[in-house]
């Protein structure tokens, strides 16, 4: 339960400190004084959106902070210590901040948290429900889920979106392929053709620098062979040769080593130059013998060139590259060449998929055709008791195509009188019965499902007296197995709450300023008997005001 909540610098709200009870607690007061801003500040714990506009003028910020205890809930301390808070006495502290300039912070057990947190831990706590509540009433997914939670089917549903994910995954990734399949193919062309115009070239790696070398040999073939019997002539045949000349320096090295052995070492070196100009002599010869002129030989390499340089062209400009982008368009081919499996195997996958999913969705539709019955009969009851006596409210289920949360389809349909013919609640029903259908289906889903505390703002807008008090006794109820706080401007409803608040609004140095207090005895009979009869407090408004408190 809501023990306490502390609020200041929250629109009009300046400080307020409110200690609650269990049960139905009512908080009453003029239009504008400040009684819905409560609850936007408990929605502000629930991770609302916090704006520069909640913060009362002058101030640096708004603070809304707020105790809970859990009481001996065990699970609702086990989903607190599985998000690593932990808790010692029951209560759980949750504090929200939002400066003037529109940024917030949140805490939760002291420790600094996010505003996404709180909406999932706290909101597990409050649930709030405004005058316009019905709202959710003409929203399909609205109406599955109220009727899921009355089935307490969440693992199922759970189970369910976790394949029809998988589901979905499947049948995309189907889609693409087939959507794609005209653009794969011309892909597919364009890939053949890059591995064609390389097959047919088949150049290996360093081609085209190979045979330009052996291009320009052959072309220089003649000039070649000159210069090598150029060569070979001044080594050996001119004379005086250059064999001759250092064969004389190694004659002088050897005597004068004879003389003075430090030459010895140089003439070994004029030996060794001899010995390497002898070889280099034969290799010239060799070389020159090996030089052939041959024009078709030629030619046959320059063709050879154009195809790789072309190649080349086409494919990154040099021929590595070209062989990159033929190896890329062979991988690519061979993924290419398993779309035809893969279409099969996503199709297949899909369809085992859809199997799955229906035998889901068939335990899904007859647990909730089970619920919608029982739902069905409980609603109604409550709504008869709300001045409707001659209403019935049902669940109905049609089905539908899988979708996200299973293959059903959920409308709530009232007839409000009988022989006068059905219809959706939200599009039927007036304001006021609205109201009273919104009430009776949250009153019947408290019973089984729904948070600890439940806050009800003006759910009886648009109802006469008499209705009211009938509402009054459905949140009185309500509060008997979890705590209800509800704004209310009817004082039927009221002098059914176990605790009773004011919230007024007053004027003091030129600023405005709203407070709340508890209103016990006396106060209370005046407030009840200003809600009643207006400003004129008169005798007959006072009895009236009595009775209704005494019950």
């Amino acid at each position: 339960m809501l023990k306490t909540l502390h609020v200041s610098d929250f629109g009009v709200l300046g400080d307020v400190l409110v200690d609650f009870d269990a049960g139905l607690s009512c908080l009453t007061g003029e239009t504008g004084a400040g009684k819905s801003l409560l609850v936007d500040a408990i929605k502000l714990l629930l991770g609302a959106r916090a704006s520069a506009g909640d913060v009362r003028a002058g101030a640096e910020e708004a603070m809304v902070e707020a105790v809970f205890d859990l009481g001996d809930d065990q699970e609702l301390k086990a989903l607190f210590t599985q998000a690593g808070y932990q808790i010692d006495d029951g209560e759980v502290h949750v504090r929200r901040t939002v400066g003037a300039d529109g940024r917030g912070r949140a805490w939760l057990q002291g420790r600094i948290t996010t505003a996404r947190e709180l909406g999932n831990l706290i909101g597990r706590l409050v649930s709030v429900a405004g005058q316009h509540a019905f709202i959710g009433l003409g929203v399909p997914a609205e109406r599955l889920a109220m009727l899921d939670a009355f089935a307490g089917v969440s693992q199922e549903v759970a189970a369910y979106k976790k394949v029809y994910s998988k589901f979905k995954q499947a049948c995309d990734a189907l889609e693409e392929l087939v959507e794609n399949q005209a653009e794969i193919a011309a892909r597919r062309d364009y890939l053949q053709f890059v591995v064609s115009s390389f097959d047919t070239v088949d150049p290996a790696p360093g081609e085209d620098q190979s045979l330009a070398s052996q291009a320009a040999v052959l072309e220089n073939a003649e000039h070649l062979k000159t210069l090598a019997t150029s060569a070979i002539a001044a080594i050996y045949e001119e004379s005086p040769s250059a064999h001759d000349l250092l064969g004389g320096a190694v004659g002088a090295a050897r005597e004068m080593a004879r003389i003075d052995s430090r030459v010895a070492e140089i003439a070994g070196r004029l030996e060794s130059v001899l010995i390497d100009l002898r070889e280099i002599q034969r290799d010239l010869g060799s070389y020159s013998e090996s030089i052939d002129v041959d024009p078709g030989q030629l030619q046959a390499i320059h063709d050879r060139l154009d195809a790789l340089r072309s190649l080349a062209r086409r494919h990154g400009g040099t021929l590595d590259a070209a062989i990159s982008a033929a190896e890329a368009a062979r991988a690519e081919l061979s993924k290419m060449d398993s779309t035809t499996d893969s279409v099969e195997a996503l199709q297949a996958k899909a369809d085992a998929l859809r199997s799955e999913l229906d035998v889901l969705a068939a335990g899904l539709t007859a647990r909730r055709t089970q619920a919608a019955t029982k739902m069905s009969a409980e609603v109604t009851k409550v709504v008869r008791s709300l001045a409707m006596a001659g209403a019935t409210v049902e669940i109905r289920l049609s089905p539908t195509e899988p979708a996200e949360s299973g293959a059903d389809r959920c409308d709530f349909a009232v007839e409000t009188n009988p022989g006068e013919g059905w219809g959706e609640v939200a599009s039927v029903a007036s304001g006021g019965e609205l109201s009273r259908i919104t009430l009776a289906l949250y009153a019947v889903l408290s019973k089984t499902v729904g948070t600890p505390v439940m806050v009800y703002d003006e759910i009886d807008a648009g109802v006469s007296g008499g209705v009211a008090d009938q509402m009054g006794q459905v949140l009185n109820r309500a509060g008997k197995t979890r705590q209800v706080l509800a704004v209310t401007h009817h004082g039927q409803v009221a002098a059914r709450a176990d605790a009773h608040y004011l919230v007024e609004k007053a004027t003091e140095a030129g600023r405005t300023l709203a407070t709340i207090r508890r209103l016990d005895g006396e106060e209370r009979v005046q407030e009840i008997a200003r809600i009643i009869g207006g400003s004129k407090l008169t005798e007959t408004v006072l009895k009236h005001a009595r009775e209704l408190v005494a019950g």
